[in-house]
C-alpha cells in the first residue's frame, strides 16, 4: 500500500462528523427490513451500550451525571441497567424498590430517584435499556434467590408489576426494556411472561428484548410468535470459557451468524460478552474489540461493552477509561463512513480466499459486504496476510485501506483493478480492519 489519499480521508472524516452530530429521536423502532433499529425519523441507530447494571443503586444523581457524560463522550449511546437490582440491594439513600419484597408495594421514594436519572439520560440524548426485574444466573436474583420472590409473588402480581413499570415510564422516550436477566425463563415461565405482557400492554411504544443465559439468545428461549418480544439479544463469552452453566461458549460471530439466519427475522444486538478487566487475559481491550467487530460483521444492529464498572462500587471511576472502552468509538466512526445498515455478513466465506484462520476459534477474521457490493469490511484480529476475492465487489477499481481500531488511524492506497485475488498484509502485529471500497468515479464497462 503505497500512497495515502488525504482528500479521500478528509471527505471520510467530514462525513463521519456530520452523522455523529445527528440527534436521536426516541423511542426506537424496527427498520423496515427488520435487521436494525431506527429512530422516529427513520435514522439508523447503531446500538453501542455500556453495562451499568447497578447505576440506580450505586451512584448519587450527581455521580450518575458524571458517569453518563463520560460514556457519551466516549461514544456510547445506551446504558444497560437493572431497575430493581437484586433482593436486598439499596440505593445510596438506603432505599429499596419494594416494601417487604412485594411487587405491588413499590417504594415511591426509590422510584423517584430512578425517574430523575432516566430524565437525566434523556436530556443527554442517551437511551437506557432497563431490566425491570433481574432473574439472575447466580442464586441471588428475584427468581433464583433462596426466597424465590418471583414465585412467591406469582403470576398476577408479576403482571401488575409489569403494568406499574410500563405506566410509570411510558412518558420517557429514551427507554428499551430487557426482560429476564442472565438466565432462561423455564422455571418461572408464566411469571416472566405475565410481567412482560403487563409491561407491553401498559407501554406498547417501547421495544422489549430478553436477556437469556450465556450462549443463548432471546429467540433460543422464547417462541417465534411471542407477542411482546420485539428484538433479540445475543449473549456469549468465548471458546474455552469454563465458568458458564453449559461449559461450551461459542464465539460472538458464531451466535451472530446463527441469529442472522433465523426466521422470522428480528433485529439483534450483542447484549453481553466478556467484560474488559475480567476473566484474566481474555478480558483485554483486544477481546473487547473482537466482540464488537464480530457482532457488527455477523449481522448485529449493535454491540455491548462491559467492565467491572457494572458493580458500581466505590472504585467505579477507575473503570471508566479502560483502553477497550475508549477504542470502541472508532468502530462507530468507521461505520458512519458508509451505509452500515446495508452490510450483509459473508457467512459462506466467499470474500476471503485465504487468511481468515480456523472457524470457531478466537482468531477468526470476519467479513461483510454491502448489498450493492460497493463496500466490504474485514476485521483481522491478528497479524496475517488476507487474500481477497475482489471480484465480489461491483466495479472496475478498488480503493483499499487499513483502519486502526485502536486509534482511528487510516492508511490508504492507490486504486487496484477489481476481478483478481489480492493479498493484503496487515500493517503490524495488532488487530486491524481492512476496508475495500469501489471507486465510484470509474464506471464499470
Amino acid at each position: 500500500m503505497r500512497k495515502i489519499l488525504p482528500v479521500f480521508f478528509a471527505i471520510w472524516l467530514a462525513c463521519s462528523f456530520s452523522i455523529a452530530q445527528t440527534k436521536v429521536v426516541f423511542p426506537l423502532k424496527i427498520s423496515p427490513n427488520k435487521r436494525h433499529l431506527v429512530d422516529q425519523n427513520n435514522n439508523p441507530f447503531l446500538y453501542v451500550s455500556d453495562s451499568g447494571w447497578r447505576l440506580f443503586m450505586g451512584l448519587t444523581e450527581t455521580e450518575a451525571r458524571e458517569y453518563l457524560l463520560k460514556r457519551k463522550e466516549q461514544g456510547f449511546n445506551t446504558i444497560h441497567v437493572m431497575l430493581t437490582s437484586i433482593p436486598g440491594d439499596k440505593n445510596k439513600q438506603g432505599q429499596e424498590p419494594f416494601v417487604d419484597y412485594d411487587f405491588v408495594k413499590p417504594n415511591e421514594a426509590y422510584f423517584k430517584h430512578v425517574d430523575r436519572i432516566v430524565s437525566m439520560a434523556d436530556s443527554l440524548n442517551m437511551m437506557l435499556a432497563i431490566a425491570p426485574l433481574w432473574y439472575s444466573c447466580c442464586n441471588d436474583g428475584w427468581a433464583t434467590s433462596p426466597q424465590k420472590y418471583m414465585q412467591k409473588n406469582g403470576k398476577e402480581k408479576s403482571y401488575l408489576l409489569g403494568q406499574f413499570v410500563g405506566n410509570r415510564y411510558k412518558k420517557f422516550n429514551n427507554i428499551l426494556w430487557i426482560i429476564g436477566g442472565d438466565n432462561d425463563p423455564y422455571d418461572n415461565l408464566e411469571e416472566v411472561r405475565q410481567m412482560a405482557r403487563g409491561l407491553k400492554q401498559a407501554d406498547p411504544q417501547h421495544l422489549i428484548t430478553y436477556h437469556a443465559a450465556a450462549s443463548h439468545s432471546s429467540t433460543d428461549v422464547w417462541p417465534a410468535n411471542e407477542s411482546w418480544l420485539d428484538i433479540c439479544m445475543t449473549y456469549t463469552y468465548f471458546r474455552g470459557f469454563t465458568k458458564a452453566w453449559n461449559k461450551v461458549q461459542p464465539d460472538v460471530y458464531e451466535v451472530g451468524y446463527n441469529e442472522y439466519r433465523k426466521s422470522p427475522v428480528r433485529p439483534f444486538v450483542l447484549g453481553e460478552s466478556t467484560y474488559e478487566g475480567e476473566h484474566g487475559a481474555m478480558g483485554s481491550d483486544l477481546q473487547v474489540r473482537k466482540q464488537a467487530y464480530w457482532a457488527m460483521l455477523s449481522g448485529a444492529g449493535g454491540h455491548s461493552y462491559g467492565s467491572p464498572f457494572w458493580k458500581v462500587d466505590a472504585s467505579w471511576k477507575s473503570y471508566l477509561d479502560l483502553p477497550g472502552a475508549k477504542s470502541l468509538k472508532h468502530l462507530t466512526e468507521l461505520f458512519q463512513t458508509f451505509d452500515w445498515t446495508a452490510l450483509e455478513p459473508d457467512i459462506a466465506g466467499a470474500l476471503i480466499a485465504k487468511g481468515n484462520e480456523k472457524y470457531a476459534t478466537n482468531d477468526f477474521a470476519t467479513a461483510a459486504i454491502t448489498r450493492d457490493h460497493k463496500v466490504a469490511v474485514i476485521y483481522v484480529p491478528s497479524a496475517r496476510g488476507i487474500t481477497v476475492n475482489t471480484g465480489m465487489l461491483d466495479g472496475r477499481l478498488l480503493i483499499p485501506s487499513w483502519y486502526n481500531p485502536r486509534t482511528g488511524e487510516k492508511r490508504g492506497s492507490d486504486p487496484y483493478p477489481i476481478g483478481y485475488k489480492m493479498l493484503f498484509e496487515s500493517p503490524d502485529k495488532n488487530d486491524w480492519v481492512l476496508v475495500l471500497r469501489v471507486d465510484e468515479n470509474v464506471k464499470k464497462k
